[in-house]
């Protein structure tokens, strides 16, 4: 897993993805003026999303369409839970706590943690949290569908 910089006006994100496809359709679904480039591990040839214009041609190139999006609603999920506030050093930080705490209390702390350090009113985290919820209920959802295909005569 590849930790990703959620490129963007505001404040600022990391976030993890398996690859720069997942991270792009991140970054895209939560607004085209945003972008992702990996940061950790740091690589000078590390691939970068558009910000703001060319995500239709970034798209089509990286053959990502609805169909790619339903085939990994999992991974896309996963990428929007692991979305914190601040920078990558910040991120090591958070993350060391939150393998602290139990994981009924993880999601609350990650919320006030965005709330305390936000400085703008883009609430990119909870919108994060909303789209992390959304995505993993269409795969859960799917999931049943699809053992049900399997069960069908």
């Amino acid at each position: 897993m590849n930790t990703y910089e959620l490129i963007n006006m505001s404040d600022p994100y990391t976030f993890k993805a398996p690859d720069i496809k997942i991270a792009g359709v991140v970054a895209c679904l939560l607004s085209t003026s945003f972008g992702a480039r990996q940061v950790d591990p740091a690589d000078a040839e590390a691939e970068q999303t558009p910000i703001l214009f060319g995500w239709d041609q970034w798209l089509s190139y990286h053959n990502i369409d609805d169909k790619f999006v339903d085939n990994h609603l999992s991974e896309i999920a996963d990428a929007y839970d692991s979305f914190l506030i601040g920078g990558l050093n910040q991120r090591k930080d958070a993350e060391e706590m939150l393998a602290m705490l139990p994981a009924e209390k993880r999601e609350e702390w990650k919320a006030n943690r965005q709330e305390r350090h936000r400085s703008s009113l883009n609430k990119i985290g909870e919108a994060a949290m909303r789209k992390a919820k959304a995505f993993r209920q269409a795969a859960e959802k799917q999931a049943v569908n699809e053992q049900k295909e399997i069960v069908a005569p």
